[in-house]
């Protein structure tokens, strides 16, 4: 399997019958620019179209899995340009593959990394890891289903904590609320998650398929729920305390939100 990217910010190769994608934006700590983004893209269709892959392994070769959207590139991205290109600050594809997807979390999943996340099918964290969706701090929110797929699986009031302060859910909070399948020490993580991608691509692929998108027939409303979201994330680009939470966070210092 050949690498989708030049520079091996994503490094996509099968083992058996899983198509393995290692992000490794070593520069961003895995920060969810649009090339990034399409490299991962580009590699999750190569593993939907490989007869060969039953299952899609998805890691992080950094000390963190990802640190959210890339604020560097949205900070001169207007309104605009963000309505036309359909920006949602993550990843596409994932959130479409038919085959199962299996994601090791280690470190923290930020924002559109917690997003990313959330399209994956089973979710195997490290004890360490942490789960959060920051956005608000920006005078942001998710664009890419992160509170459709949050709320959907946490409810309605852990999803209201998590997006109304910010804060970071620990790898137990997360596994109590159904975000995450199973928890397992560290220095075991991508060993365990492997086993679990391994053990999936051992039965019937298209039962596999059949089951998982059965399982997500049981969640009606998300495809308008998706709609309504981008079109809210990217109303943000149009206010001024979105580009005072950019530069302010760009500038490391405490943005002064003036919007009512």
């Amino acid at each position: 399997m050949t690498k989708p990217s030049d520079d091996d910010s994503v490094i996509a190769d099968a083992t058996g019958s899983v198509g393995c994608i290692r992000l490794n934006r070593a520069s961003a700590l895995n920060a969810l620019g649009i090339a990034f983004c399409e490299a991962i893209d580009n590699a999750v269709v190569r593993f939907e179209r490989d007869p060969q892959i039953k299952v899609i392994h998805v890691s992080s070769m950094l000390r963190h899995f990802c640190a959210g959207a890339d604020i560097a590139e949205m900070s001169t991205m207007t309104h605009a340009q963000a309505k036309s290109s359909g920006f949602v600050g993550c990843v596409r594809e994932l959130a479409k593959a038919k085959k199962p997807v299996v994601v090791a979390v280690n470190g923290i999943a930020a924002g559109g990394g917690c997003e990313l996340v959330e399209m994956c099918d089973v979710v195997v964290a490290a004890e360490s890891a942490r789960f959060m969706h920051p956005e608000i701090t920006l005078a942001a929110m998710s664009g890419a289903g992160g509170i459709q797929r949050f709320a959907r699986v946490a409810g309605k009031h852990v999803a209201m904590d998590a997006m109304l302060t910010g804060r970071a859910l620990t790898a137990s909070e997360a596994h109590a609320v159904g975000l995450v399948s199973r928890v397992v020490p560290d220095d075991e993580l991508l060993a365990i998650s492997m086993q679990v991608a391994e053990r999936i691509a051992g039965f019937s692929g298209p039962v596999a398929r059949r089951i998982k998108a059965t399982i997500n027939a049981t969640q009606p409303g998300i495809e308008q729920g998706l709609v309504d979201e981008m079109n809210a994330f990217q109303q943000c680009f149009a206010e001024p305390d979105f580009r005072e939470g950019l530069e302010a966070f760009l500038q490391k210092r405490k943005p002064e939100f003036r919007m009512n």
